[in-house]
């Protein structure tokens, strides 16, 4: 099995959705009883493109790509995650909606998924909650509008050196097959601007 679960008490997910509204969530323990911890390996799918997913997930530890299957069978990557994020697919959330793409781990890891009708629930009778999911979903808009810009108005290289500023652990972390994929170049495409920049740092110093 790719997937193991197991009940979880309380954890990243609670922490991380008071962060966003600002203060502490009535009925947490409703969230918490409906937690899953998932432990997924590296190389494995959580979920994906096109399948029935009504759930959103925390990242306790490891590092997960979002990514876009073409026909051809090619991937083109969206987004990462990692510790302290959450992710989910927004059209598999609505009612009989399907994951527009898939998640897959890049690092072994840990990650809560949570019940989107939970969410709703709580939000449908609390103002925090729903305050709180409000904001979280601003947030994943605010981060597919830099992305969709950064993409269309910055050149490959620019784009992977606001990465280095923005996001130094992704660079770090992520092997440059999927950096390059990210960024919409080849994998040698990535090593000459990867080396242009180094270089550029050396001779700084």
């Amino acid at each position: 099995m790719a997937l193991t679960e197991v009940k979880h008490a309380q954890g990243a997910a609670i922490s991380l959705f008071e962060r966003i509204a600002g203060h502490s969530l009535a009925q947490a323990e409703r969230l918490a009883e409906a937690i899953h911890v998932r432990s997924v390996k590296a190389g494995e799918t959580v979920f994906h493109q096109d399948e029935p997913h009504p759930y959103v997930y925390v990242i306790e530890s490891g590092l997960v790509k979002l990514t876009y299957l073409r026909a051809d069978g090619e991937e083109w990557i969206k987004s990462f995650a990692f510790e302290g994020r959450f992710f989910a697919s927004l059209s598999a959330l609505v009612p009989s909606g399907r994951a527009s793409f898939s998640a897959v781990a890049v690092e072994g890891g840990r990650l809560e998924r949570i019940p989107f009708a939970t969410l709703q629930s709580l939000a449908d009778n609390d103002l925090g909650w729903s305050r709180m999911i409000r904001s979280a979903l601003m947030m994943l808009a605010e981060r597919k509008e830099r992305r969709e810009r950064q993409f269309l108005t910055l050149s490959a290289e620019e784009r992977y050196r606001s990465l280095i500023v923005e996001q130094p652990e992704v660079v770090a972390r992520v092997p440059q097959k999927d950096l390059a994929g990210y960024l919409g170049i080849t994998p040698v495409g990535l090593s000459r601007i990867a080396t242009r920049v180094r270089a550029e740092g050396g001779a700084q110093a």
